[in-house]
This record gives C-alpha cells, structure tokens and sequence, in this order.
C-alpha cells in the first residue's frame, strides 16, 4: 500500500524559494502573506519601491524590478533563487487598463499591453525555468477576460487569452524536468487597482461594484481567495497537475 505524506507536510513549503512578480499589493500581495505563511522563503519582485515596506511586514526580500527591462528580470530570479535554486515563480506583474472602444484603440496601447501582459510574462517564466535544477511550480495569473472577453477590455482579455496558451506550452515542454506550469483565471477582484479603473470600466458598461458580488456564490471576489488557490498549485496537494487553468471567480462563468 503507498504511503503518502499528510495534509500539513503536503502545503508545507519550508525550504522552497518563490519569486513573486507585483508581489507588493493587490493579489500579489495575498500571495506573497499565503507563500510565507506556509513557509517560502519569498522574493516580492516590483516595480514601485514604496512596496519594500510590504515586503519588510512579510519577512519577505524585495527586488525592485521592471519585469519589462531584461536585466531587471535576471537580477530579481538570481535574488530569488540565491543565485542556485528557484522553486516557485508566481508570474503576477501586469496592467489592467480598460482598453476602450475598439475603434479608439491604437496599436501603440495594443503593443504596451501586450509587452508586459504577454512578452514579459513569457522572459520570466524561461527566467525562473532555467534556476528550477529540482524541478518547480511556476503560476501564471490569466483572467476570465481570456475566457468570455468583455467590452471595452479587448486588449487586456487577448493578452490574458495568451497566457493560457503559454501555460499549456510550458507545461508540455517543461514537464519531463519535473517543472509544473499552470495558470489561475481570477473573476472580478476587489483590489484598489481595479476602483481605481471603476469610472473608465463603468463608460464601457461595467460598474465594478456591482460586478464584485455579481456571481452565483454572492460573495465579494477577495485577492486571498486567488492566495489560497496559488497555494494549493504550488504545493505537492497539486503533483498531478500542470497544463491547467484554475478559474476562481464564485461561478461567474458558470
């Protein structure tokens, strides 16, 4: 009869060095708490100084870095891997801006978000696959916009619609080195980057509060909620799985 590991030595990630992108608030945030808590030693990558604070409360090590500026990536994977071994990566860094009306879209906005949203997304995953000598977990963060799009978001829901497709790639090629890529799709969030975009969303016919408790469940979408399912992928509870996308968003696409 196999013998497995009990459910306390399954999340227990002591020992596990993890690299957390726009770790410094938001669900990155909630991520970087949950990681620490269940034992990782935890690298905040960001792109705003101030968020060192954050990480100082976590116990956690900052790296101040642009995740579209190649030496910045490198330097904030080798602080994170202490220039040896890299155990998790949590691919988190973005930018949510309402794209707008497709006929008002540029292409100049299109290449933006497509550069930090897909692009960068893509040199951190090869970053931190190249450090995972043990094998690893990398978690990239996609939307429900990639699944059932939304006005005014267009832009936004094909650079999320491309992280499935290179969580899907990475997971069959990395997957013979023990590396585990998989993809969580929040619903809607309540974070303060996404108030902060209520008025454009609203112009494009999403009133953000409303839309938060908008799900089958009722519950309000909470970054800690995406924390506990980053958890659950990064731990050995998930051995078995790599190549998915984890859709928490209380049913909205139910």
């Amino acid at each position: 009869m196999t013998t497995f590991p009990s459910i306390s030595e399954m999340i227990d990630l002591a020992g596990k060095r993890a690299l957390v992108t726009g770790g410094g608030k938001g669900i990155g945030a909630a991520i970087s708490k949950r990681l620490v808590e269940a034992g990782a030693s935890v690298t905040i990558a960001d792109i705003d100084p101030d968020m060192s604070e954050v990480a100082n409360e976590l116990s956690a090590t900052f790296a101040l870095c642009d995740i579209t500026i190649p030496e910045q990536l490198e330097a904030a994977v080798r602080l994170a891997s202490d220039e040896s071994n890299l155990d998790i990566l949590v691919n988190n860094a973005g930018i949510y801006p309402p794209t707008g009306r497709i006929a008002e879209v540029s292409d100049e906005f299109v290449s933006k978000m497509l550069d930090i949203n897909v692009r960068a997304q893509f040199s951190a995953a090869r970053e931190a696959a190249n450090c995972m000598s043990s094998g690893g977990s990398i978690i990239n963060i996609s939307s429900i916009a990639a699944i059932r799009g939304g006005a005014s978001i267009s832009a936004y829901s094909a650079s999320k619609a491309a992280i499935i497709g290179l969580t899907q790639a990475f997971a069959n090629e990395l997957g013979p080195k023990g590396i585990r890529v998989n993809a969580i799709a929040p619903g809607i969030i309540e974070t303060e980057g996404l108030v902060q975009q209520k008025e454009a969303l609203k112009e494009g016919g999403i009133d953000v509060f409303a839309a938060i408790t908008a799900n089958p469940l009722r519950l309000p979408g909470e970054a800690d909620y995406i924390a506990r399912a980053c958890l659950f992928l990064t731990s050995e509870l998930a051995d078995f799985i790599t190549g998915h996308i984890l859709v928490v968003d209380g049913g909205s696409t139910a």
